[in-house]
């Protein structure tokens, strides 16, 4: 039997398949040994895998969250060993970062995890019905960030 939520509960839900995911991935990330990453990590490692170095506001523009947002899941990943900061030889205003050897080892174990989460979410879903998901997804994310940009009136709805 499937569950039936109220079209006014959009966000708790979308918010409960976020946390279900995080949980999914902790728990993987233990299995495997990795106890000192954190899902918030994963984007930042993943847009290392396809470029690094990498400036850091080009790297905050990749994974969609603000550069002092990122600055602080870069100062972490860096201690604990997984990228380092270094000056941009062409932009002295500017800070590159990079993989350490430590954070290109988790790669193949990001992917691996990342290919049972999305089996996990997709499970007894078809294509039409995933597509239309994204397709919605991606409107609610459009009109949430028009909102956001978008000055309101106090007596608006």
């Amino acid at each position: 039997m499937k569950e039936h939520y109220d079209t006014h509960a959009v966000i708790a839900l979308i918010a409960s398949i976020r946390e279900q995911a995080n949980r999914f991935l902790v728990r993987s990330l233990t299995e495997r040994g990795i106890t000192d990453l954190l899902p918030a990590h994963g984007a930042v490692l993943n847009a290392l895998f396809r470029r690094s170095p990498v400036q850091m506001g080009e790297l905050a523009e990749a994974i969609g969250r603000k550069k002092n947002t990122v600055t602080g899941l870069i100062k972490t990943l860096e201690e604990r060993g997984y990228c380092r900061r270094e000056s941009d030889p062409q932009d002295a205003r500017a800070q590159l970062v990079a993989l350490t050897g430590k954070g290109e080892a988790v790669r193949a174990e990001q992917a691996a995890i990342s290919e049972k989460l999305l089996e996990q979410v997709w499970k007894g879903v078809g294509e039409p019905e995933r597509q239309a998901c994204l397709d919605v997804l991606r409107t609610i994310l459009h009109n949430l960030r028009d909102a956001a940009e978008t000055p309101q009136s106090p007596d608006s709805p």
